[in-house]
């Protein structure tokens, strides 16, 4: 993972990188060709882990008080929104043709680390057994 996008929060930083390792293996399982219900089963896999990271991120967001909470809520459910499409789109066995659609979709990475930089940077200012 790219330090720029560490947060500084162990916890969320090494669900990042599993996220990360997770959706390089669905691009790469695209670039091979593999079989669809492989790519499914992979990005069954990311699915999981968004929904309990983003679990773990809204329960934080709750017990500090974090003010953006809403709209990181409403991110974290268009995100999950793409993947289920992402889901679907797996099962269809022909998914070779498509597979340029699926690998657009993983832009949408970057918005989870954005989001969560700011609320590392509000946890880091505001409570205090995370302050450096």
């Amino acid at each position: 993972m790219d330090p720029e996008y560490l947060t500084g929060i162990e916890e969320i930083d090494n669900q990042h990188r599993e996220i990360e390792e997770t959706a390089a293996a669905v691009l790469e399982a695209l670039e091979a060709r593999d079989k669809w219900h492989i790519v499914h089963y992979i990005v069954v896999r990311l699915h999981e882990l968004l929904r309990f990271h983003f679990t773990v991120e809204e329960a934080l967001m709750r017990i500090t008080g974090f003010p953006e909470l809403d709209d990181h809520k409403r991110v974290h459910q268009e995100m999950l929104q793409i993947v289920e499409r992402m889901k679907s789109a797996t099962l269809d066995p022909n998914l070779g043709k498509d597979s340029e659609i699926l690998r657009k979709q993983f832009s949408f990475l970057t918005h989870i680390v954005d989001h969560d930089k700011r609320l590392a940077e509000f946890m880091v200012a505001n409570v205090s057994h995370l302050k450096r």
